[in-house]
């Protein structure tokens, strides 16, 4: 059992791009919140990730297309800087 005051974060500096790769190769779904002026959930297979003019982005089995800048939080990892 976890201990309830256990907090799982990753660095404000650091990206979530290699936990996103690691989840493509190994064919995982993962559940995402992201911060677009508001709070959004997305779900679902890593079909792709690229970068585009510099910025990182994943597309999503479902077609959805994402900036990985904007994600906060991947399958309940959150950046620390997010204050939920």
């Amino acid at each position: 059992m976890m201990d309830m005051d256990y907090k799982c974060t990753l660095d404000t500096t650091d990206s979530f791009l290699d936990q996103l790769k690691a989840h493509q190769l190994q064919q995982e779904k993962v559940s995402l919140l992201l911060d677009v002026g508001g709070w959004e959930r997305a779900e679902g297979m890593i079909r792709e990730i690229g970068n585009k003019d510099g910025v990182d982005y994943l597309v999503l089995d479902n077609g959805a297309s994402l900036n990985i800048a904007t994600i906060v939080a991947v399958n309940g990892v959150f950046k620390t800087d997010c204050s939920c």
